[in-house]
């Protein structure tokens, strides 16, 4: 799905605040549960959103990095989720995981 945003707007504020009222904090909520339940490292975890989110073409999920205990994904993760057949990079599991988002 693609949405139109407005001259002069800022993407997310405009479809968070805007456009559907109440979708912020909603999808924020969800997300946290998400992210709190979750019993997956922070690389599979990563593999999988990211994947999903280059199958669907989400700018804004591709650009987002989940965060946990203060740590991050290296910047390099998502280039190497767009290869994660052949890349050295993942371990099995992470690369697993990256598979399991593509079914």
């Amino acid at each position: 799905m693609n949405i139109d945003i407005p001259e002069g707007k800022d993407p997310i504020a405009y479809v968070w605040g805007e456009m559907v009222p109440g979708i912020g904090p909603a999808a924020s909520q969800f997300s946290l549960s998400v992210y709190s339940h979750t019993t997956l490292g922070l690389r599979e975890f990563e593999a999988a959103r990211l994947r999903i989110a280059q199958i669907n073409g989400c700018a804004f999920c591709l650009e987002w990095r989940t965060e946990r205990d203060g740590e991050k994904v290296e910047e390099e993760f998502a280039d190497a989720v767009t290869q994660w057949r052949t890349t050295d990079a993942f371990d099995d599991r992470t690369r697993l995981a990256a598979e399991y988002a593509e079914r």
